[in-house]
């Protein structure tokens, strides 16, 4: 899944919860934050593997979109989930705020990147080129995202 996706995901889940009133709006924003941050390990694997030494977000961005790369690290697998369950359950002692942070913005993302979500089973991609970034979506992808900013505005009102 893309970023947006991971945010958007990551905040309407984390809105549910403020409307059960476990957090406010501030918090919120942040799980959807972390949600999106859990990623950061693709890119960090992709300077280890490759070693490249121009710090390239554009390269990995590109190398990743095209299939050149699949660059996951330990914490999208058995032993960092592990870990970073660990670390969850000790935070909830520490400090309850960064618990629901880094737990809520964690678990969504792994849902979203685990979770078998089209069941309409639409295929088809769409290809955007930016500022010398390649985006190759899923078209279910883009759905999901217009169904959660849906979500999201009605958990505003």
């Amino acid at each position: 899944m893309y970023p947006q996706t991971h945010f958007l995901f990551s905040y309407f889940i984390a809105l549910i919860l403020v409307k059960f009133g476990v957090f406010d709006y501030k918090i919120a924003f942040f799980v959807a934050l972390v949600g999106v941050l859990v990623d950061i390990d693709h890119y960090l694997t992709f300077l280890f593997r490759y070693k490249y030494k121009d710090f390239s977000l554009k390269d990995a961005w590109n190398r990743a979109v095209r299939g050149f790369y699949h660059g996951r690290s330990f914490i999208h697998h058995e032993i960092g989930f592990t870990l970073i369950t660990l670390a969850i359950i000790l935070l909830y002692y520490a400090n309850k705020n960064l618990f629901w942070i880094f737990g809520a913005g964690y678990y969504s993302h792994m849902f979203l990147d685990f979770a078998h979500l089209n069941i309409l089973k639409i295929r088809e991609k769409m290809t955007f080129r930016e500022a010398g970034f390649v985006t190759r979506i899923d078209k279910f992808e883009v759905l999901l995202d217009i169904f959660l900013a849906i979500g999201i505005v009605l958990l505003f009102l």
